[in-house]
């Protein structure tokens, strides 16, 4: 009994690791949808895994890829965004394990439509 308790736990822990997995995006995901890169972003320094500045829907952006969707930290753009912020930004967006910055209202919309 106690060996089938830990086989179904076990099995119960395989799953849910897979659907964790099944549930990222990736930079080329964003590509696919419209997303053009320009220069690679200093990532690291934020704990992204990947990162681009580019256009997406005509907007300007900057967009990060998060090794798991716990990992992204919004916090760190939330000034970026507010009222009389000197960089422009409009948006600052999650889906999923991506963030994305934009100085415009549409291209979150298209990242919210990404599925994994």
């Amino acid at each position: 009994m106690r060996k089938a308790i830990m086989i179904v736990a076990g099995a119960g822990l395989l799953l849910a690791s897979l659907a964790s997995a099944s549930q990222l995006l990736s930079i080329s995901d964003a590509e696919s949808a419209g997303f053009e890169k320009n220069s690679q972003q200093l990532f690291q320094m934020i704990g992204a895994k990947d990162g681009w500045s580019g256009t997406w829907s005509g907007e300007k952006v900057e967009l990060y890829q998060y090794a798991s969707e716990e990992e992204v930290n919004p916090k760190v753009f939330e000034s970026s965004v507010q009222e009389g912020n000197i960089s422009g930004w409009v948006e600052l967006c999650q889906h999923y394990n991506m963030l994305m910055l934009s100085k415009g209202d549409k291209a979150c919309g298209e990242l919210k439509g990404l599925a994994p």
